[in-house]
């Protein structure tokens, strides 16, 4: 009998070990990390028609590796990967939601931060959304090291400094598909196509600030038919028409909305 209470300490104090150390290898869970861990705050200065942003941030670890197989099945290890969506707080009588979030998690994987991503994208029920069918969104991603993300085909803008906002402008820019089903789409145009930005490695806060020009529309129109010489038409805000495969043109934009604020002033 006495055996029996021994072995069965011994095995509830295996099980009751088990849990910790489980937990200790793991160090996912963000409320572990004391307050003296660097951190760093990222945060959108939202305009009303837009929807505020969630924040989705990613870890990489050299030390965690994980596995994958290629076309032949060879085994191949690439640093494994964390990622984690929060919601962010409305900062006290602004439009800014920001989040903070460590820049190294450390514990076992020795987690690093490499880049943070959000999106730009339209309210519902907002008036510019009246006659819409589709919105599309537009991706911005800061990167905190060497890696880039997949969605800015290897580009970033260098942004120096520990306290930075960047601001970027954007137009309204609306595809009526008459050829599929009539199908009417909004999203946006700016001066490229990514929008990844290269911070320090000292960043302490960054501010995206967007400059939506909300009543300067462009707008794609396809052609009712592909007969008759028809062709692609693209209707700048000023009515002004050009014809063909073209892609808004954001320095002409940008005349077009300076010329129109000089003639209200």
């Amino acid at each position: 009998m006495k055996h029996l209470r021994t072995y069965i300490k011994i095995k509830h104090n295996k099980f009751l070990f088990l849990p910790v150390f489980c937990l200790l290898l793991s160090g996912c869970d963000d409320n572990l990390f004391s307050s003296d861990v660097r951190k760093v705050t990222i945060a959108m200065d939202t305009p009303d028609l837009l929807e505020k942003p969630w924040f989705s941030v990613t870890y990489r670890s050299h030390k965690c590796q994980r596995t994958r197989r290629d076309g032949d099945f060879k085994k191949h290890y690439e640093d494994d990967s964390s990622v984690t969506t929060y919601e962010p707080e409305r900062e006290k009588n602004s439009n800014i939601y920001s989040v903070t979030v460590p820049v190294e998690k450390g514990w076992y994987c020795d987690w690093k931060l490499i880049n943070v991503e959000f999106k730009l994208k339209y309210k519902k029920g907002s008036k510019i959304l009246e006659g819409i069918d589709d919105t599309i969104f537009e991706r911005i991603t800061f990167v905190f090291d060497e890696h880039y993300p997949r969605a800015t085909n290897g580009r970033s803008q260098p942004q120096p400094g520990r306290n930075k906002i960047i601001n970027e402008e954007f137009y309204p820019y609306k595809r009526i598909n008459h050829l599929i089903g009539n199908l009417v789409k909004l999203s946006f145009t700016g001066r490229k196509n990514f929008y990844a930005y290269r911070l320090d490695s000292d960043i302490e806060r960054v501010i995206f600030r967007p400059v939506i020009h909300f009543n300067e529309v462009v707008t794609w129109i396809d052609p009712l038919t592909w007969g008759h010489g028809e062709q692609i038409k693209l209707v700048y805000p000023d009515g002004s028409v050009e014809l063909g495969e073209a892609e808004p043109d954001f320095e002409r934009l940008q005349k077009i909305s300076s010329e129109r604020k000089a003639s209200e002033n």
